[in-house]
């Protein structure tokens, strides 16, 4: 791999180690957002489409107990989430497949977590990027919401929870999906860029089983007026 195409970066004020392409499928706050919304302790959990690995690696250091197995479709990406896990140390705790997670023969009804960061824009809302890359990330282009969703429920053990974050304007659409596949919403919380503007993110918790009244926690804030993180948002990216 040409170390010139990719960036060396750091999460939790250098806490955790990640390596991303310098250009491209680079992370956004979303993983950082929907770490910090599901609630330790994670037991063995499931990140679908990992990326290059920062959720899965927020989970382990929030939980010293967790341990996981992360999938990813895109072997650059892969190759670059474990490296990433190497380097924190946590190639016991974490385990990473390249391969596309509809046909990764995934264990049944065997992880108290599923977490997910989906591709979240349809073909039809945008177009996708024409980085290759940056498209399957960012765009239903290779899993779509359904079968992510029929993943997650044949993953998460009988009383395990799944976790997840979109754009708010498929809230809907969303909770109707978890619903059909026996995953209830029980948990959902609305992300604003700033105070007084329209939500842009849903994070959601569901849970396999019967359906519970939802919790709808207070909405979370991105940016302060001047432009600036809010305090809780520097608190989940651990700065002060």
């Amino acid at each position: 791999m040409d170390d010139g195409a990719i960036t060396a970066d750091t999460l939790l004020r250098g806490r955790v180690r990640m390596y991303q392409p310098a250009r491209g499928a680079r992370m956004s706050l979303d993983p950082v957002l929907l770490a910090g919304f599901v609630r330790p302790p994670f037991g063995r959990f499931l990140d679908i489409g990992c990326g290059v690995g920062p959720l899965s690696f927020l989970l382990l250091a929030r939980d010293p107990g967790a341990t996981g197995l992360a999938v990813e479709i895109q072997p650059r990406l892969a190759a670059l989430a474990a490296r990433g896990r190497d380097d924190n140390g946590w190639t016991a705790r974490l385990r990473i497949v390249e391969a596309d997670v509809r046909t990764a023969g995934l264990p049944l009804a065997s992880f108290d977590l599923v977490v997910t960061n989906p591709p979240y824009r349809t073909v039809d809302s945008s177009p996708p990027s024409p980085d290759r890359e940056r498209a399957l990330a960012h765009h239903e282009i290779a899993l779509r919401l359904h079968e992510w969703i029929a993943v997650a429920g044949r993953a998460v053990r009988p009383d395990g929870r799944v976790s997840a974050i979109l754009p708010s304007a498929r809230a809907g659409e969303l909770a109707t999906a978890l619903a059909a596949a026996g995953l209830p919403p029980i948990r959902t919380r609305l992300v604003h860029p700033r105070a007084g503007e329209p939500a842009s993110r849903i994070l959601v918790e569901a849970r396999a089983g019967q359906a519970m009244a939802v919790e709808t926690e207070s909405p979370l804030v991105v940016h302060e007026a001047d432009g600036r993180f809010t305090a809780e948002v520097r608190r989940l990216l651990g700065e002060p």
